[in-house]
Protein backbone atom coordinates (compact mmCIF):
# COMPACT_ATOMS: atom_id res chain seq x y z
CA UNK A 1 0.00 0.00 0.00
CA UNK A 2 1.30 3.56 -0.65
CA UNK A 3 0.89 6.27 0.95
CA UNK A 4 2.02 8.85 -1.01
CA UNK A 5 0.44 10.78 -3.59
CA UNK A 6 1.89 10.85 -7.29
CA UNK A 7 4.12 13.87 -6.81
CA UNK A 8 5.24 12.91 -3.75
CA UNK A 9 6.44 9.59 -5.20
CA UNK A 10 7.54 11.92 -8.07
CA UNK A 11 9.24 13.70 -6.34
CA UNK A 12 11.06 11.33 -3.93
CA UNK A 13 12.24 9.54 -7.25
CA UNK A 14 13.98 12.66 -8.37
CA UNK A 15 15.38 12.92 -4.97
CA UNK A 16 16.54 9.45 -5.18
CA UNK A 17 18.09 10.33 -9.07
CA UNK A 18 19.78 13.12 -7.77
CA UNK A 19 21.48 11.67 -4.85
CA UNK A 20 22.89 8.36 -7.06
CA UNK A 21 24.05 10.86 -9.25
CA UNK A 22 25.78 13.03 -6.90
CA UNK A 23 27.63 9.51 -5.13
CA UNK A 24 28.90 8.52 -8.87
CA UNK A 25 29.99 12.05 -9.44
CA UNK A 26 31.79 12.03 -6.07
CA UNK A 27 34.09 8.97 -6.89
CA UNK A 28 37.49 9.07 -7.81
CA UNK A 29 37.01 6.34 -10.62
CA UNK A 30 34.07 7.70 -12.14
CA UNK A 31 34.84 8.69 -16.20
CA UNK A 32 32.51 12.16 -15.45
CA UNK A 33 32.23 12.33 -19.13
CA UNK A 34 30.52 9.63 -19.54
CA UNK A 35 27.99 10.25 -16.66
CA UNK A 36 24.30 9.87 -17.27
CA UNK A 37 21.43 7.46 -16.15
CA UNK A 38 21.74 4.89 -19.41
CA UNK A 39 25.59 4.96 -18.75
CA UNK A 40 26.49 1.47 -17.43
CA UNK A 41 29.04 1.00 -14.48
CA UNK A 42 31.50 -0.51 -16.71
CA UNK A 43 31.68 2.53 -19.17
CA UNK A 44 32.00 4.75 -15.76
CA UNK A 45 35.16 2.81 -15.48
CA UNK A 46 33.83 0.53 -12.98
CA UNK A 47 35.39 -3.31 -12.58
CA UNK A 48 32.60 -5.85 -10.72
CA UNK A 49 34.62 -5.55 -7.35
CA UNK A 50 34.26 -1.55 -7.90
CA UNK A 51 30.42 -1.62 -8.82
CA UNK A 52 29.56 -4.00 -5.59
CA UNK A 53 31.60 -1.27 -3.10
CA UNK A 54 29.46 1.52 -5.24
CA UNK A 55 26.46 -0.28 -4.45
CA UNK A 56 27.32 -0.51 -0.82
CA UNK A 57 27.95 3.54 -1.18
CA UNK A 58 25.00 4.50 -2.76
CA UNK A 59 22.73 2.30 -0.24
CA UNK A 60 24.70 3.65 3.08
CA UNK A 61 23.58 7.14 1.34
CA UNK A 62 19.85 6.20 1.06
CA UNK A 63 19.75 4.46 3.85
CA UNK A 64 18.67 1.20 2.56
CA UNK A 65 19.72 -2.14 2.13
CA UNK A 66 19.16 -4.12 -1.38
CA UNK A 67 19.55 -7.63 -1.39
CA UNK A 68 22.33 -9.19 -3.42
CA UNK A 69 20.13 -10.91 -6.04
CA UNK A 70 18.92 -7.16 -6.61
CA UNK A 71 22.09 -6.04 -6.62
CA UNK A 72 23.43 -8.22 -9.37
CA UNK A 73 20.58 -7.04 -11.76
CA UNK A 74 22.24 -3.17 -11.60
CA UNK A 75 24.44 -2.52 -14.58
CA UNK A 76 23.27 0.98 -15.18
CA UNK A 77 22.97 4.08 -13.17
CA UNK A 78 19.21 4.07 -14.46
CA UNK A 79 19.08 0.28 -13.06
CA UNK A 80 20.41 1.62 -9.48
CA UNK A 81 18.29 4.65 -9.50
CA UNK A 82 14.86 1.96 -9.64
CA UNK A 83 15.84 -0.25 -7.66
CA UNK A 84 17.48 2.24 -4.60
CA UNK A 85 14.19 4.69 -4.95
CA UNK A 86 12.14 1.50 -4.69
CA UNK A 87 13.59 0.66 -1.08
CA UNK A 88 13.63 4.20 -0.71
CA UNK A 89 9.96 4.11 -1.52
CA UNK A 90 9.42 1.39 0.87
CA UNK A 91 11.19 2.32 3.74
CA UNK A 92 8.79 5.92 3.60
CA UNK A 93 5.60 3.90 3.16
CA UNK A 94 6.69 1.94 6.52
CA UNK A 95 7.27 4.98 8.39
CA UNK A 96 4.09 6.52 7.58
CA UNK A 97 2.47 3.47 8.49
CA UNK A 98 4.34 3.13 11.88
CA UNK A 99 3.08 7.06 12.22
CA UNK A 100 -0.14 6.34 11.65
CA UNK A 101 -0.47 3.27 14.36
Amino acid sequence: MSYFSTQETSELLAEVEEKVLQVLRSAAKTKQDKLSKTATFEELGYDSLDSVEMVVALEENLGVDITDEESEKIRTVQDAITILHKHVLDKYNKSKAAEGK
